[in-house]
Order: structure tokens, then sequence, then C-alpha cells
């Protein structure tokens, strides 16, 4: 058996593990947003052909596009492609690693690549009245760090976030009124954002996915 104070330190690491964001938890939901592991083109998309959230006229050089091209887009080496490209695009760039509360990170996320990361960092630091500049440095970090699992604290931040979120949907719809079609499926993935602590989608009957 451990000594008492090393066993009660190994805990809270495994607790602490198990509580932290993990891109391989959080990746699925995010691609199901994005239609899956399918070649899909929408119209009025300026990303053209798109797989797994991967807009082709946005990303032409990512190496995965020859086994989809192929027909072996659901094949693991492919996969594991989307999950590179995912991490160095957008899971670092938000530190999703050092984030321990997977919900806030998830949100941020999945903003960052339905955006930019950039952009979701701004988001974030402006709900957390850190300065909005984009950069998720040491302050913005420990800001998201004092955001418990379970507590009222998460509510609000998420609750706020996804309100940000929906207000910059809607200025894109002022600037340009062909993002009006895409209203619809980019508020239910906004409000998706709170599900976690406040069960909107369930409430209202939405469609999950």
């Amino acid at each position: 058996m451990l000594p008492v104070v090393r066993q009660g330190k190994f805990l809270n690491q495994m607790i602490r593990r198990e509580w932290m964001a993990d891109l391989l938890r959080i990746l699925p939901h995010v691609i199901d947003s994005e239609g899956g592991y399918k070649l899909h083109k929408v119209s009025g998309d300026k990303g053209g052909w798109t797989f797994a959230g991967i807009a082709r006229n946005y990303h032409p050089d990512w190496p995965g596009w020859r086994l989809v091209d192929a027909g072996k887009g659901l094949s693991a080496e492919c996969k594991k492609m989307v999950e590179d490209f995912y991490r160095v695009k957008f899971w670092a760039p938000v530190r999703g690693d050092e984030i321990e509360n997977m919900a806030v990170t998830e949100a941020i996320f999945d903003f960052g690549m339905n955006t930019s990361p950039s952009r979701s960092i701004i988001f974030a630091q402006y709900c957390l009245d850190c300065t909005p500049d984009g950069d998720l440095g040491p302050v913005t970090l420990g800001a998201l760090n004092r955001i418990k699992q379970g507590s009222v604290h998460e509510e609000l931040f998420l609750s706020q976030f996804a309100l940000v979120r929906i207000g910059y949907r809607c200025k894109r719809c002022d600037d340009n009124s062909v993002n009006k079609k895409f209203l619809h499926g980019w508020t239910e993935r906004d409000i998706r954002v709170v599900d976690s602590v406040l069960n909107v989608t369930g409430f209202f009957g939405l469609n999950k996915r």
C-alpha cells in the first residue's frame, strides 16, 4: 500500500486526469456536428467539399485527402490523420491539454475549429473579464482552471459563452444574408454548449447529434 500522503497525491492526480479535457473524448462530438466521416458539400459554404469538418478549399494540403479520394475515409489511418489535424490546428492553440474542465474545453475547442482558435479565445476572455487579446496565456488559463466541474461558475461561463457565440452568428447574418441558411444549425450547436449543465436540448426537444 502507498504511504498515506503519497496515496492522497496519487488519487488527486487520478481524479484530475479524469476531469481534464481529452481530445479523443471530445473530437467525436465535434466531428458529428460537422457531418461525420463522410465527404459532403453544402451549397453556399465557401469551404467547399468537406470531410470530418476539414474543408478542402481551406485546407487543400491536408494529407488525408488522398485516402478520402481513394474511398478510404473510414480507415484507421485516415481517422488518425483527422485527429492529428485537429490536435495541431485547433487543440494546441487553445491549450486543450492544460484546461482542467472538459465541458469548458470542448466549448472553446468546438467554436475555435468552427471559426478560429483566436476568436474562440477572445470570446472566452470576454466572458472571464480577461483582456480579450486572443492569446491564451497564464492569466486566462488560470481563470479557466478556476471553473470547477459542477459549480455555478461553470454554468455561468458556459451560458455566457453560448450567448456570445449566438451573438456572433447573428452578426454574420446581418453582414451577409446568405448566412441565414446556416443559422439554425449554428445556434443548435451553440445551445449544446450548455447541455452538460443545463439540458436545453432536452427541455425544448431539439434534435441531438
